[in-house]
């Protein structure tokens, strides 16, 4: 019996430690996604030329990680 208990605590613990880590990963992940895809060195890339380009790209990662933590708040994973 104590075994078992012992068992379902790790188990929990565990369970606990993956429900952040997939939390991190999914908001992360989008982030990093777009980042490399607007870092890749070719031309013709949309705001090269332009001086605010970073500060947008920059805006545009921020509002998507805020979207994500407010959908995470409001679905009550978070």
């Amino acid at each position: 019996m104590l075994r078992d208990e012992l068992v379902n605590r790790i188990s929990q613990r565990m369970e606990r430690t993956m429900y952040a880590l997939t939390l991190v990963a999914t908001i992360m992940l989008p982030l990093g996604f777009l980042a490399g895809l607007l870092g890749v060195n070719v031309g013709g890339m949309p705001g090269a030329d332009t001086s605010w380009a970073f500060w947008a790209v920059c805006a545009m990662l921020a509002a998507v990680t805020i979207f994500e933590v407010w959908l995470f708040k409001r679905l009550k994973w978070l």
